[in-house]
């Protein structure tokens, strides 16, 4: 069983009062066959996504916000038996902490910390020329507005290539060339209300649909169920 697959039977309580966040299982998945033992990683915000980079022996940095989160993590990864000596956690807001990062050559950065405005885009900025030509850049819920903002520039960019989405919520973009953007806007569409548009067209629909059911508060309920469901199954099956 992969490590996705045994986090998604039994989720770790990694943010605090019995709650589990993190990336889509489709794109944890994603990360565990991408990272290879020595590749330099960073990702902003942390969680189910770090324990994954530890685990392929990355060279792994996670900005976090809080020093319990960060504990937690280790914690869990010890409990598992997932080596910790390439892994730093970077504790504060990604805004303050990557303006005084000691930068190295990143080869994948996962973009997931605060989603309001203008975080995505100041994660972005911070981190981007450290990116390594070729090296891989990870947006979630790129459907929020401020996350969108960027995927829309990478979109437009000649130094960007958008990839396949690694789920329906978490785009995926290819460093081509360094870059500079342009000082003056010229009519370039970013942001805007909740959207899809990173999906190929005829996923679009049906993502929306399904996020915006479990952005309610019956949606998310259902979620619990089905992750305490899925828990239980697997428990047996054991």
């Amino acid at each position: 069983m992969s490590l996705t697959d045994e986090l998604r039977a039994s989720p770790p309580t990694l943010h605090g009062q019995a709650e589990f966040w993190g990336l889509a299982w489709q794109a944890l998945a994603f990360i565990e066959r991408m990272v290879e033992p020595g590749m330099a990683t960073l990702e902003t915000g942390a969680g189910a996504s770090t324990i994954v980079f530890a685990s392929r022996g990355a060279d792994h940095e996670a900005v976090t916000p809080l020093a319990e989160e960060a504990e937690r993590i280790t914690a869990e990864c010890e409990r598992r038996g997932i080596a910790t000596e390439r892994l730093r956690f970077r504790v504060g807001s990604s805004a303050d902490v990557l303006r005084t990062w000691d930068a190295r050559p990143l080869d994948l950065v996962l973009v997931d910390g605060a989603h309001a405005f203008p975080y995505p885009t100041l994660d972005w900025w911070f981190l981007a020329p450290h990116l390594k030509v070729g090296g891989l850049m990870l947006l979630d819920d790129a459907y929020m507005p401020p996350v969108a903002a960027v995927v829309d520039h990478l979109r437009g960019s000649p130094a960007w290539r958008l990839e396949e989405p690694v789920s329906f919520r978490t785009a995926a973009a290819r460093k081509l060339a360094d870059e500079l953007p342009p000082g003056e806007w010229k009519g370039e569409r970013s942001g805007g209300r909740m959207s899809f548009r990173y999906l190929p067209l005829e996923r679009r629909a049906a993502a929306s649909a399904r996020q915006r059911f479990f952005s309610t508060r019956l949606g998310l309920q259902a979620a619990e169920l089905a992750r305490s469901l899925l828990g239980r199954s697997a428990r047996g099956a054991g």
